[in-house]
């Protein structure tokens, strides 16, 4: 049995600045908030570490990497900032890391219609969760 004893290692820690992507944070303004679908949105950095989706979290004094933004209504990321982030992002039934992940993906991958397919994956996001826009004036 000794040969079943599980291998127990320590998350990696980040050791240097996260990297900065201007292209993909003018996209994300593209986008419709990834809370309530409506547009005009700011570059909201998810700040807690997932080291299962690749994010370390923050380092002294630095934001998280860019490709851990995700598109937030102003409201929305006054309130993301003001609360527990990790529970405010729980409440509304959305893990930010795999958004973010699938969002970054779609960028680096599909550069002709990108804005469309990410728009298209949060919307549908919102529709799983039950909070999509009635009707393209609520958006």
């Amino acid at each position: 049995m000794a040969s079943r004893i599980a291998y127990i290692q320590r998350d990696p820690v980040r050791t240097k600045r996260a990297k900065k992507e201007a292209g993909y944070l003018a996209f994300i303004h593209e986008l419709p908030c990834a809370v309530t679908g409506r547009y005009g949105v700011e570059a909201a950095h998810v700040s807690f570490a997932s080291p299962w989706h690749g994010h370390y979290g923050r380092g002294k004094q630095t934001k998280a990497p860019d490709r851990f933004a995700l598109p937030l209504h102003p409201d929305a990321h006054r309130d993301q900032h003001g609360a527990n982030e990790r529970a405010w992002w729980d409440a509304r039934g959305i893990n930010p890391h795999e958004l973010a992940n699938a969002l970054w993906g779609i960028y680096c991958d599909q550069s002709d219609n990108a804005a469309e397919l990410c728009a298209a994956r949060i919307m549908s996001g919102l529709a799983a969760t039950g909070r999509l826009p009635k009707s393209r004036d609520e958006v």
